[in-house]
């Protein structure tokens, strides 16, 4: 007995720190050898819930954080996980009381931060600032967050500032790289981002997401709607839908929406998901007049998100022509 109590130990060990280096092909047999040994334990089943936060499962993360709760209501770390379950499934004030909960229980400095970065979602950026300034005096990583909220509040100087104090410690953080340089490009006088854009022409070189957005959102700014299409139709081919779906949302807070939803519906692939983006796409599709064009579009990808059904139904309905007056 002692033994296998041992083996667990070892495996819970290991299986933790290839959860934290996000090593989900490490991780998924260690899983699978712990489960064997020890099935029941909440330390096994808190960990599987960590491994399928990290592959993405959300709908078997969603039901065995509902079981986990309903079965272990005093564990913070149950909260915790169950509030990162809801926060990836951007449902977040669900989120943030599953954060509250877990940080009354227990409280932590890693679970005030997920609660900072729910309330920056929610647009609660006042309490999300008072709350990430007082973590970041201990906590230099969470310069990161900060940066983010300030992207967000719209003060960009003070997003680049903490954004580079982040870089200088973690400087191959891909994420933070991006938005480095969106802050900049947002930042340079739209004389000097034409220059550069143009240059960069040229010389035959790529332009950088980051770049082309903010090139494309000054475009749109200066009612330039013909010079945008045209850049736009000329890099989709190439354009991954991340890009696509972050492009979509500039055009369509400019009022371009026949470019905001040949961007959304590029973008699509990655945020079957996402019922704001979803309800943005089908509004664009609205003012284009163009909504019969979703139904084969959601019909493709229905399989892999169920929930697209209940939306293919709906397009239907309101094509439905109403029936004649009665006589």
């Amino acid at each position: 007995m002692t033994v296998r109590k041992n083996l667990a130990t070892v495996l819970q060990r290991n299986l933790r720190q290839a959860l934290r280096a996000g090593d989900a092909e490490q991780a998924g047999p260690l899983l699978q050898r712990l489960k064997a040994e020890d099935p029941l334990s909440l330390e096994t089943r808190g960990l599987e819930l960590e491994y399928l936060l990290l592959t993405e499962h959300r709908e078997e993360a969603r039901l065995l954080a509902d079981q986990l709760l309903a079965l272990h209501p005093g564990s913070a770390r149950i909260h915790y996980l169950a509030g990162r379950m809801e926060y990836q499934g951007r449902r977040y004030p669900q989120a943030l009381a599953r954060f509250s909960e877990s940080n009354r229980l227990f409280p932590h400095w890693r679970t005030r931060l997920w609660s900072g970065k729910s309330l920056t979602q929610l647009g609660r950026y006042g309490e999300a600032e008072g709350l990430l300034l007082e973590l970041h005096a201990n906590h230099p990583k969470v310069a990161r967050d900060l940066a983010w909220l300030y992207e967000r509040m719209g003060e960009e100087e003070r997003a680049l500032h903490y954004l580079e104090r982040y870089l200088e410690s973690w400087p191959d953080d891909p994420l933070a790289l991006e938005q480095q340089q969106r802050l900049r490009s947002h930042l340079l006088p739209a004389d000097e981002l034409l220059e550069e854009v143009e240059t960069l022409a040229e010389l035959g070189e790529e332009i950088p997401p980051q770049m082309f957005a903010t090139y494309l959102q000054r475009l749109l700014e200066r009612g330039e709607s013909g010079a945008a299409r045209r850049l736009v139709e000329e890099r989709l081919p190439r354009m991954e839908s991340r890009e696509a779906a972050s492009l979509a949302w500039i055009a369509y807070r400019l009022h371009a929406y026949d470019l905001a939803l040949q961007l959304f519906l590029a973008g699509l692939p990655g945020q079957l998901e996402n019922f704001k983006y979803l309800q943005s796409l089908e509004s664009t599709a609205r003012k284009c007049n163009r909504t019969a064009e979703l139904i084969p579009i959601y019909e493709q990808y229905a399989p892999e998100e169920k929930r697209l059904y209940g939306r293919i139904r709906r397009l239907e309905r309101e094509g439905t022509p109403p029936p004649p007056p009665a006589d």
